[in-house]
């Protein structure tokens, strides 16, 4: 089973750089972006080290494993949701000329970080190691910040107000909760 949640958690890193590469359409890939990704395959490695080296539990390995489906699940959604017209990379400096509203972003605003947080918390699931639970959080860090910063990046767009309506109806990374 060990050997089954590594390659899920490989393979989906590996499709998701894949895909990320060809479907964002920046002009060029921010420097950030790059050192965003480098950063990621050493905790991927470190990952596969921890998984390799360790024996871990059926009950977290399938925890993980249900993570990896599900944040690959959202990604794939995400990238079709937005296939028509691609959003920008992470750490692009333009503004915004569009909003999508389809997909999961009908109820997550940003589906693509929400994806690779369900990603690094199965990784850290299936080890139960404190480095990729560093990871974890680090990339929960950097994630929450982008999101934020695309968040001023519309408010401070001609999609504004556009923007500030859809607020209402769809969570950060996560559905919003309507209680009645």
């Amino acid at each position: 089973m060990n050997e089954f949640v590594l390659f899920a958690g490989l393979l989906s890193f590996a499709m998701a750089y894949l895909v990320a590469r060809s479907h964002f359409s920046s002009r060029v890939w921010p420097r950030e972006a790059h050192f965003t990704v480098v950063l990621a395959c050493v905790g991927v490695t470190a990952f596969a080290y921890f998984m390799w080296r360790d024996q871990h539990s059926t009950n977290t390995l399938v925890a993980a494993l249900c993570l990896f489906l599900a944040g690959f699940a959202l990604f794939l959604w995400s990238v079709k949701a937005t296939r028509s017209r691609r959003p920008k990379a992470a750490f692009d400096p333009e503004p915004p000329n569009f909003l999508t509203r389809d997909g999961p972003y009908a109820y997550i605003r940003h589906p693509f970080y929400a994806s690779y947080i369900l990603f690094w918390l199965a990784c850290a699931v299936a080890t139960l190691h404190f480095l990729i639970f560093v990871f974890f959080v680090a990339y929960t860090a950097t994630f929450l910040i982008l999101a934020y910063r695309e968040e001023r990046t519309f408010d401070r767009s001609p999609l504004a107000a556009e923007y500030a309506d859809y607020r209402k109806t769809a969570g950060l990374l996560w559905p919003k909760l309507h209680w009645r």
